[in-house]
């Protein structure tokens, strides 16, 4: 399934923002879309003008193009229209998504030239296998004890291709719920970690629960659309109690506090939110507190990062010259003594 980007977002709601705020219509402002991006952005761009023409809301024309933009997307551009604020909902869409572009570049940044080393060492040792085996031999390139350079050299790809299949799996199941609970219990037993992915899913739902007041929808469709905002299966997971207690006459913050998964400075913002009948605005401070503890704790993960991506690296040449070293000087030295 074809879907968008977060940068086409960031970019897309930010032109919807500034053309919607200067009084085009969101049929004319939408148009303007077909003429930016690659094939398949140009493509749902005319699907989603074309559903606008046949009377269409642009949350129901988006939702017609086949998955193409998250529930996010979809639950905000909904409620801006239903509350008649259809401009604040793209301003705080491109905003959001242009911290996150901003959040992202900025971590892979830190960390690309020790990946980039890491990656390079990797081929090396690779190359290595085959060229000193075919230079002296089987023997010389029998690391891993496989008897020819070729096994050798195959049985390293496969340890290479497994360990880089395992971080993908694990990646997308934990992203899809695949392992339950436990990936972020996991996290939350690691400093800095659990904390960074806990503030980034509570800033969204905060985020979330501000816009979804603003726009007046009811209690139960505000914490759907909160949960799903989370990204996180920790969280999503408790929309079925959520929503039960809600029905059942409690306020958010009672009905957050019952599923025990919420920190209680959170808890705090929602009551206090609630107290005060400015849950609205309190959240939407709650989202931008938590979004910059979020960026801090990113800039000195992205920091250990690159400390310890250059140990690993460190720990790989270190590896390849003391092997070499070993094979190529003491072994026949050795040879010789024993003669």
């Amino acid at each position: 399934m074809v879907r968008i980007t977060h940068g086409q977002m960031a970019k897309l709601f930010r032109r919807l923002a500034t053309g919607y705020s200067a009084g085009i219509d969101i049929q004319a402002v939408y148009s303007r879309e077909t003429e930016f991006g690659n094939l398949a952005y140009r493509s749902k761009s005319r699907a989603v003008v074309e559903q606008i023409r046949q009377g269409k809301s642009l949350a129901e024309s988006m939702k017609a193009a086949d998955g193409f933009f998250p529930d996010l997307v979809l639950a905000v551009v909904g409620a801006g229209e239903q509350g008649g604020r259809l401009d604040e909902a793209f301003n705080r869409l491109a905003i959001h998504y242009e911290n996150l572009v901003k959040f992202r570049n900025g971590f892979l940044i830190s960390i690309a030239w020790p990946l980039f080393e890491l990656t390079f060492a990797i081929l090396i040792i690779g190359v290595l296998i085959l060229v000193l085996g075919a230079l002296f031999g089987d023997a010389a390139a029998n690391w891993f004890g496989m008897g020819s350079a070729i096994a050798n050299f195959s049985f390293y790809v496969f340890c290479v291709a497994s360990v880089v299949t395992t971080i993908g799996l694990l990646f997308h199941g934990t992203k899809n719920g695949c392992f339950g609970t436990l990936p972020m219990r996991a996290a939350g037993r690691i400093p800095i970690v659990g904390k960074t992915i806990q503030a980034l899913a509570l800033s969204r739902m905060a985020w979330a629960m501000s816009i979804s007041e603003n726009a007046g929808m009811d209690a139960v469709e505000t914490a759907k659309m909160s949960l799903a905002a989370t990204q996180n299966y920790y969280y999503q997971r408790l929309e079925d109690a959520v929503c039960r207690s809600i029905q059942n006459g409690n306020d958010f913050a009672t009905a957050l506090r019952q599923t025990s998964s919420f920190p209680t400075e959170f808890l705090i913002y929602v009551e206090n939110g609630e107290l005060a009948g400015a849950l609205a605005e309190t959240m939407d401070r709650a989202s931008m507190d938590l979004q910059s503890r979020a960026e801090n704790n990113m800039k000195l993960l992205g920091t250990i990062g690159f400390v310890c991506t250059l140990l690993l690296v460190a720990v790989v040449i270190g590896t390849v010259v003391i092997t070499m070293f070993q094979k190529f000087y003491l072994d026949p030295l050795n040879d010789l003594i024993n003669m």
